[in-house]
């Protein structure tokens, strides 16, 4: 039940043009690297998913790279989540960043045009929706004279009759994602953290000391995303249905009948805060399931300088 919020644009009074938490849930027992620059592809920087054995076949949740282009991916939840015959959906995010991308389904794509990278992907994964477990997908042009965000999913009413939703999103507010469409507002959990987030940004503006004021929202924002309410590590979820409910949630695994054996919770908590072409990226991993990380020295902070 991994979840997301952000605000892209320019032009707010706390001097950021993206503000981004990621929350990923997900079964403990899979292997993961957190955010670092990648060897093979040095302009990108990202975790990584270690599962698969071929080192060319591992993707993403999320990511970055240093032309400005941005992913991040959520799955959607139902009955049956995964299909042997499916492609990755990680590689939706690891191929929106490398340098020449083709989409995992093949296409090659011409990204060197900034105006129409992002929609040029998403209109190829769009095409190749069904190729793919149920998905999320949300692509970003970071770069100020574009400020684009795209969202393409493979579930959802097209309105014709199928599935499925590509859309160019609005820019102005806070705007939230768990495992459900972006439109379904019936998520607790991501219409209390919409509120919050844009409570944070206003209280930590600092106009003279920007340095302070960037320790007080990764704070801020992180102890958001730590958020178990309803829920606590006495009271835990008993029902696949509860995780709608808490933005943290607290490790898990026999209690919920689908986890059977494993282990599952929210495994990394980022921070990502954007102050023109200079990318704060702030990281707290959940080894042990429990909310450990209670202040900025538990946390990861590494700057990631953009191309423009």
């Amino acid at each position: 039940m991994c979840i997301a919020f952000w605000r892209l644009g320019k032009g707010h009074k706390d001097g950021y043009n993206l503000v981004l938490m990621f929350n990923r849930d997900e079964y403990f027992e899979r292997p993961t690297q957190g955010f670092h620059i990648w060897k093979a592809h040095p302009h990108i920087c990202a975790p990584l998913d270690l599962k698969p054995e071929i080192e060319e076949h591992r993707g993403s949740w999320i990511g970055v790279n240093q032309q400005g282009r941005l992913a991040l991916l959520t799955n959607y939840r139902e009955k049956i989540p995964h299909h042997d015959d499916k492609i990755s959906r990680g590689a939706l995010v690891r191929d929106f960043l490398l340098d020449n991308p083709r989409t995992p389904g093949g296409q090659l794509l011409n990204l060197n045009n900034s105006d129409s990278m992002v929609m040029e992907y998403a209109k190829k994964i769009f095409v190749e929706r069904e190729l793919y477990d149920g998905f999320n997908l949300v692509l970003f042009d970071l770069q100020p004279e574009h400020m684009t965000a795209v969202y393409v999913t493979n579930r959802g009413d097209d309105g014709k009759g199928g599935r499925g939703l590509l859309r160019v999103l609005n820019n102005d507010s806070v705007t939230g994602l768990s495992n459900s469409t972006i439109d379904d507002i019936s998520w607790p959990k991501v219409r209390h953290g919409k509120v919050r987030v844009s409570e944070i940004l206003n209280e930590c503006i600092d106009k003279v000391n920007t340095d302070k004021q960037d320790k007080q929202t990764i704070t801020g924002l992180m102890e958001l995303m730590r958020d178990t309410s309803p829920f606590n590590q006495e009271i835990l979820p008993q029902q696949v249905d509860d995780l709608k409910e808490c933005i943290f949630v607290p490790r898990l695994s026999g209690n919920i009948k689908i986890l059977a054996n494993e282990s599952y919770g929210t495994r990394s908590t980022n921070v990502l805060l954007l102050r023109e072409s200079k990318l704060t990226i702030a990281e707290c991993n959940y080894a042990n399931g429990k909310v450990h990380c209670e202040t900025n020295a538990d946390t990861s902070i590494m700057q990631f300088n953009l191309s423009f």
